[in-house]
């Protein structure tokens, strides 16, 4: 039950033209907090600049495991992009529209689900979120 009113969505740029023509996998929520599901979108972007949906913070940009993120903070949300190489450091501030980076090959052991995608997940105080809400 929630306690607070809910926000309604902000309305975000798209990371790649034409981005629901080139979304290749759906969000799927997780029956509980640990559980498998599918945390956000998958897109194709080979060869195409990642571009910021909204003005934010680069609050990260390294290597997890085998494979570049980029993660976007705006305050009330983190959105995540990998495997990306990002093109700013940590802290720096991007406008919506601006080139965030773009997709990089993982490391040989990371098993890809889609070939030369893209995932993109948005977090908030209270979990995961369909970015498609967005």
């Amino acid at each position: 039950m929630l306690t607070s009113p809910v926000s309604p969505p902000e309305i975000w740029a798209e990371p790649v033209p034409y981005f629901l023509e080139n979304q290749m996998g759906n969000y799927v929520v997780p029956h509980s907090e640990r559980g498998p599901g599918h945390r956000g979108v998958d897109f194709a972007s080979e060869n195409q600049p990642i571009l910021s949906l909204t003005r934010a913070v680069i609050s990260f940009n390294a290597k997890v495991a085998n494979r570049n993120v980029v993660t976007l903070a705006t305050g009330r949300y983190k959105i995540s992009f990998e495997p990306v190489c990002g093109q700013l450091d940590v802290g720096s501030g991007i406008q919506k529209g601006e080139v965030l980076g773009n997709y990089c090959l993982p490391d040989s052991d990371h098993l890809e689900h889609c070939e030369s995608c893209v995932h993109m997940s948005v977090r908030s105080a209270r979990g995961y979120l369909n970015p498609l809400l967005f």
